[in-house]
């Protein structure tokens, strides 16, 4: 069964990741990023921290080190 690899093209070896996340926000509006992103501030880090409990919560680790349960 022939699932469409052709012996002259080669999978890719590596995968930048930055052009996919560049990507992702030109075409879609989705932004991904890490809140210990160097090229950030802290007040920058720590707003993207905020953000993402609010939509998502606080990260189980986190809850528990706090005395909350998770």
């Amino acid at each position: 069964m022939n699932l469409g690899f052709r012996p002259g093209l080669r999978p890719p070896t590596t995968v930048d990741y930055e052009a996919m996340k560049r990507n992702a926000l030109h075409d879609q509006g989705l932004l991904v990023i890490s809140v210990d992103d160097p090229r950030l501030s802290w007040p920058q880090r720590e707003m993207l921290r905020q953000i993402g409990e609010k939509i998502y919560g606080r990260p189980r680790a986190q809850e528990r080190s706090n005395g909350r349960k998770g």
